[in-house]
């Protein structure tokens, strides 16, 4: 049987084994499995010793990861995070599938990116791989962020413009599309004045954080199910070398949501 996983804090809740199961008709071939652990060395000597064909890799581990492989994707150069790592021979092959997640979550919604203004909430891992695929999609972003140390720095490197996160209601009325890695907490989220020209897509398909306000608003809502489905489409492909069965997995993910792309 050729194993998988998914390392990281708090992924009880994933959806990921019901979503490879799924992907796969439950094959025998094939088995996915959740590892908790309070580190990434941790992780790495699990997959070691399993030994594990491919890990999804979520936070806080995305970066430091990195560490453990002795190749990269390009798109690996920009975000200095992967979310998938793959045995490539005797090697470890890091790759970051979010950035298509995100470029798809988009474009399988109908929306395009093209000439919008876009604020991108959080410079963590999964802000970064937004402003990755928005740049590659033509948007111009707007990276807003809640530690202003070392911003700037960021803000040249990405080549993108940056505005302290307390600042961001005031620009909201500016942009196109919204899109949120912010954990749920942040007070900043309840204060956004969106309206029925905004795009909101949510980084955190279990609590949606935007989800309610976006509603209330009348602005148009993609919630991280739609992320979540399209970076594990190639990620799952790159594990097995078998393209994974789409309609089945909008079923596991899309059945009680009615928020996202239906099941065409």
């Amino acid at each position: 049987m050729i194993k998988f996983a998914l390392t990281g804090l708090n992924i009880l809740h994933s959806k990921s084994p019901r979503l490879f199961a799924a992907a796969y008709h439950n094959s025998r071939r094939y088995s996915y499995e959740l590892l908790t652990t309070t580190s990434i060395g941790k992780a790495m000597a699990s997959f070691h010793s399993i030994p594990l064909q491919g890990m999804n890799v979520t936070a806080p581990f995305k970066q430091k990861v990195l560490l453990y492989v002795d190749l990269f994707s390009e798109e690996i150069e920009y975000t200095g995070t992967a979310n998938v790592i793959v045995r490539h021979g005797d090697k470890l092959l890091a790759r970051n599938t979010d950035i298509i997640g995100i470029t798809d979550a988009f474009i399988q919604n109908g929306v395009s990116v093209r000439g919008k203004r876009a604020i991108v909430l959080g410079a963590g891992g999964a802000g970064l791989s937004a402003v990755y695929a928005l740049k590659q999609g033509g948007a111009r972003i707007f990276l807003a962020n809640r530690t202003i140390t070392g911003m700037k720095q960021v803000a040249q490197r990405y080549k993108v413009n940056y505005i302290p996160l307390q600042e961001t209601p005031t620009h909201v009325a500016q942009a196109d599309l919204i899109v949120n890695t912010l954990p749920r907490t942040a007070d900043i989220l309840r204060t956004l004045p969106l309206n029925e020209s905004h795009v909101v897509l949510d980084a955190d398909y279990e609590h949606n954080p935007l989800q309610q306000l976006s509603a209330e608003r009348h602005a148009r809502y993609i919630s991280g199910l739609s992320w979540l489905l399209w970076q594990a489409v190639p990620a799952f492909f790159y594990f097995t070398g078998v393209m994974p069965d789409i309609p089945a997995m909008k079923k596991v993910l899309f059945q009680n949501n009615k928020t996202d792309e239906t099941m065409k």
